[in-house]
């Protein structure tokens, strides 16, 4: 890749609680909004959660909150209602768009490329569904996507991501069974494994998805650094301006 591109860090950080993961977005967010600190792409998974946006409906609990097995957070992202778990491969790019004219969806939609380039590198084909946010084989979603936009930093600062894309692997999709995922009822989830036979080792399909990434966002994107600290994430910030993607 050319020198010229852009810097990215690529940390792959193993399991991680999805509050110290969301802690981690917002005090990255911040900096870099400030020029304080390079693009950054996180790369983990999560122990069992359920995460929804403040709009969900309750509709889409096919069980009580508490037969859930595992906890249900609001958080302020786009989408509805989904699960992350261990063998579910999660992605948080914290990028700057203030050179990226082309818009929150479309930016989505890159995201949708990055999956879908990821996925063909192992044999599957994957796509999108028309009027729907995601990567689909067949009528079932491999990967959803649920992004936020902001301004951290005040309106003299940059837009950046957080939040973005989760891609299961080799996750247990028993749990989607407590939920109507995205909100979409008659719709199926799958993962690599069922779609494979076989199951791929999350980091390197992690490498997988930084090299696409790197490709589709034209960063230049280093082999992935593991064992990020998350002891400085800050966990009071301030945001005064946002757009929020459903998806």
């Amino acid at each position: 890749m050319s020198g010229s591109r852009p810097p990215c860090r690529a940390l792959w950080l193993g399991r991680v609680e999805y509050e110290q993961a969301w802690a981690l977005q917002r005090d990255l967010a911040l900096r870099r909004a400030r020029a304080g600190t390079e693009d950054t792409l996180l790369l983990l998974e999560h122990p069992p959660v359920y995460t929804a946006t403040r709009r969900f409906s309750r509709d889409c609990l096919l069980v009580p909150p508490e037969a859930l097995g595992a906890p249900l957070l609001t958080v302020d992202r786009g989408g509805d209602i989904t699960f992350h778990g261990p063998g579910q491969l999660v992605a948080y790019p914290i990028i700057g768009l203030e050179s990226q004219t082309r818009g929150v969806q479309a930016y989505v939609r890159a995201l949708e490329d990055v999956i879908i380039r990821a996925l063909a590198g192992y044999g599957i084909e994957a796509g999108r569904d028309e009027g729907l946010t995601g990567v689909w084989v067949g009528r079932d979603k491999i990967a959803a996507i649920g992004v936020r936009v902001s301004r951290p930093g005040g309106a003299a600062g940059g837009w950046v991501t957080s939040h973005g894309l989760a891609l299961n692997v080799s996750v247990d999709l028993e749990w989607f069974g407590r939920i109507i995922p995205c909100g979409l009822p008659g719709r199926g989830v799958t993962s690599m494994e069922r779609v494979l036979g076989y199951g791929v080792p999350l980091i390197q399909v992690g490498e997988s998805l930084a090299r696409e990434f790197a490709a589709v966002f034209g960063r230049e994107v280093a082999p992935l650094t593991p064992g990020a600290t998350l002891a400085g994430a800050s966990l009071s910030l301030k945001i005064t301006t946002d757009r929020i993607v459903t998806g």
